[in-house]
């Protein structure tokens, strides 16, 4: 893809701030970025840890699919008898309690330890101090994370949201320039399922300018299997099904996640009826007046359960406890490569 057909595309701002002010404010974004890597480049405020680390990030903020990839790298390490850990600032943790994010891995990875806080590097040294056996760091949300040297830094790339189509932001969703992707070891494009052959091809080629011959896998997010989770008055029951044996059901998406059109075309994808949809902000705490609005969503619309991600169901399962009855189903997401997958599993288990 030239360059000039990559510039025309039109961006989507995250702000309603007036684009000529968001263009001045992203180029002010983009010299501090850049002062930022140049010091890193050289080494200055990074440490190198005594373990092996490996990085999974992305260019930009919202949801690329991070949190299935780092339980992949996860589950690759301890098949080849490695002893993970995972690393995370902890993002919009109330203090004293975990994230969203935090409690999906610990669901998600019972055995694998999870230092959630933004001095990741003084947690890790807690950690390893009382866990030697602890061999490899997995940095989830890392490529901007600089201050800890790493081994291998797997960067994806949502394929429904190119970093052609987008900027610097305040006036579009990247938090690094595009040029960073020349530190990156390998390349994941990930929701190959939302974008068309030819799409792809584009996105492809994009990568392949902007990396340093980088292994790049393509991997489509699927629903494995769906849990629903049914209120008894005391506890939720839960049963699983197939993706298959929910068709029948009247279902309200609600989710607050980085990319909740995604979401919302996958429950579509799957062939469910939705009968109606709440997007929240990223990482929402699902407070009392949120609940509320879901339910009367579900009332108004006679739909039969509500429709959520896991990682809204770990933190907003406690607020739904009201209602004797009610059906909560949570799709199980993973990925499924459809190339790669061989080469990223030799970077990450195997030093180079």
């Amino acid at each position: 893809m030239s360059s000039s057909v990559a510039q025309s595309a039109k961006v989507k701002s995250p702000t309603r701030i007036p684009n000529v002010i968001t263009r001045v404010l992203s180029w002010g974004y983009g010299i501090g970025i850049g002062y930022q890597n140049r010091k890193f480049d050289r080494g200055i405020g990074v440490t190198t840890l005594n373990r092996r680390v490996i990085s999974v990030g992305n260019l930009s903020a919202g949801g690329t699919g991070k949190t299935p990839m780092v339980h992949w790298v996860a589950n690759q390490l301890i098949q080849a008898g490695n002893s993970p850990v995972i690393a995370m600032r902890g993002y919009r943790a109330l203090p004293g309690e975990m994230g969203d994010e935090e409690q999906e891995h610990r669901s998600a990875l019972p055995d694998v330890p999870v230092v959630a806080q933004p001095d990741r590097i003084a947690g890790l040294e807690k950690l390893f101090a009382c866990h030697e056996q602890i061999d490899h760091v997995i940095l989830d949300d890392g490529f901007q994370h600089r201050k800890i040297s790493r081994d291998v830094d797997i960067v994806l790339i949502d394929a429904s949201s190119p970093p052609f189509r987008d900027a610097l932001l305040p006036r579009g969703f990247l938090r690094d320039p595009v040029s960073s992707l020349a530190r990156a070891d390998a390349i994941v494009v990930t929701h190959r399922e939302m974008v068309s052959d030819d799409e792809l091809d584009k996105l492809i080629d994009w990568v392949e300018e902007h990396t340093s011959n980088c292994p790049i896998a393509i991997a489509s997010h699927v629903w494995e299997c769906v849990s629903i989770y049914k209120w008894n008055g005391e506890e939720w029951d839960r049963h699983e099904r197939t993706v298959e044996q929910i068709k029948d059901e009247q279902l309200v998406g609600v989710c607050a996640i980085g990319n909740p059109e995604g979401f919302f075309q996958q429950m579509n994808a799957s062939g469910w009826e939705v009968v109606g949809k709440h997007s929240l902000r990223d990482h929402d705490a699902y407070e009392t007046k949120t609940v509320k609005q879901v339910l009367q969503l579900l009332k108004t619309s006679g739909g039969s359960a509500l429709c959520m991600t896991r990682k809204d169901w770990v933190k907003a399962q406690g607020q739904f406890v009201t209602m004797d009855g009610l059906r909560i189903v949570v799709p199980e997401l993973g990925f499924e490569f459809q190339s790669g997958e061989d080469a990223l599993s030799g970077l990450i288990v195997y030093k180079r």
